[in-house]
């Protein structure tokens, strides 16, 4: 009898199967829910869906940047490679549903407030958004799919996934710092208000 508890059984094996159960939900929902949003055409939703699944997408950055960084200070090689275990689930499939799904959001929120992309603000925003994009295709979800085939292999090279798992912190960390430069400029678009 096995129990599913981040992507491994009881028995601390990790199996393809396991953690696409929990993981596939988490990557499939949020772009689905962008795309009725958008096929309805309401910009009350899709105001609301950008802000909630920004908050989503800073919150986590919030959480790893800051109090995981912490956490992981304290703690042995062992207990850091359990932690990264834990979370490996989540960011390998959320993250990345959840950070395009903001920018895609945002992207039609600015075509329907007839925002100029030629504004000074909008390509400060947009130079952020792809320094954010580019973060997280090409360094966050390597690393998290590297750690993911590790953990697949039985996770024995501890190391391999420590490193990995504390570089992806740090990335969170400029990530959240990045977010809320684009928080705002997103309260001018909202506002008016000169920044």
């Amino acid at each position: 009898m096995t129990e599913i508890n981040a992507g491994r059984t009881v028995d601390g094996v990790y199996s393809i199967s396991n953690s696409l159960r929990r993981g596939l939900p988490m990557l499939i929902i949020p772009p689905a829910m962008l795309a009725i949003i958008i096929a309805s055409r309401s910009f009350y939703f899709l105001e609301y869906f950008h802000v909630l699944s920004g908050s989503a997408w800073t919150g986590m950055d919030l959480v790893m940047g800051i109090f995981f960084a912490h956490i992981m200070r304290g703690l042995g090689n062992t207990d850091r490679a359990e932690v990264s275990k834990r979370l490996t689930p989540v960011m390998l499939f959320f993250m990345p549903a959840i950070s395009t799904t903001t920018v895609t959001a945002g992207i039609y929120l600015a075509i329907m407030l007839h925002i100029s992309f030629f504004s000074p603000y909008f390509i400060v925003v947009a130079a952020i958004a792809i320094i954010l994009t580019v973060q997280g295709l090409v360094i966050f979800l390597p690393n998290e799919a590297r750690v993911y085939l590790e953990l697949l292999r039985g996770g024995r090279d501890i190391q391999k996934i420590v490193r990995l798992t504390m570089i992806n912190i740090r990335i969170s960390l400029v990530q959240l710092i990045l977010q809320l430069a684009i928080i705002v400029f997103m309260a001018h678009f909202a506002t008016g208000y000169p920044l």
